[in-house]
């Protein structure tokens, strides 16, 4: 079994350090068990706020995808929280998939499958502290030396710049949800 944390770091988070906590395996998927409601929270506050807009019951759906991809191999989780028992802050997850390179037209048969960077959340309140950065940098470090994808709303600057900073580059623009949103499908080497 793999160990519990793959890596542990800190960002500042209101003054007192969060703990980002890295997993993978099988105790990634029971984290995402236990945490399921307290991942829907941090999904909800995080992307119900423009650009994304989305409804609660989005962040529901985003955890219960979260979960069907838990038991996957290659699944890596983080976690953010900030200490004495504080709500949980923020979280990143990824997995090996070819989802996202097929949809940019970058599907190669036969190799290993790229790392998709699934998602990565952060409540508002703790929101540019450096715990997106912490959370994006432990899964990205536990996930292999795969090619990566991720996809983003177009429209998400903040995380369009934290994206840019740690080395992606805009792939391929394809249509988002609904309401005619877009999203920028990204990709990074290592």
């Amino acid at each position: 079994m793999p160990p519990l944390a793959v890596s542990a770091s800190r960002a500042a988070a209101g003054g007192h350090p969060a703990a980002v906590v890295t997993l993978a395996g099988p105790p990634a998927a029971m984290a995402v068990q236990d945490l399921a409601a307290a991942l829907a929270a941090v999904a909800e506050a995080a992307f119900g706020a423009p650009p994304w807009n989305e409804p609660a019951g989005q962040a529901r759906m985003a955890v219960k995808r979260m979960l069907d991809d838990a038991g996957r191999t290659g699944f890596v989780l983080a976690l953010a929280r900030a200490p004495r028992g504080a709500p949980l802050d923020g979280f990143a997850y990824g997995l090996p998939r070819w989802h996202l390179a097929a949809l940019a037209d970058r599907h190669v048969p036969g190799g290993a499958a790229p790392f998709e960077f699934r998602e990565l959340a952060v409540r508002p309140a703790a929101q540019g502290k450096g715990i997106g950065t912490a959370l994006h940098d432990g899964v990205i470090a536990a996930s292999g030396p795969q090619r990566r994808w991720l996809a983003t709303h177009a429209g998400a600057r903040p995380a369009l710049s934290l994206y840019r900073n740690r080395g992606w580059h805009a792939a391929r623009l394809i249509p988002g949800s609904a309401d005619g949103s877009m999203r920028l499908l990204m990709t990074r080497a290592r």
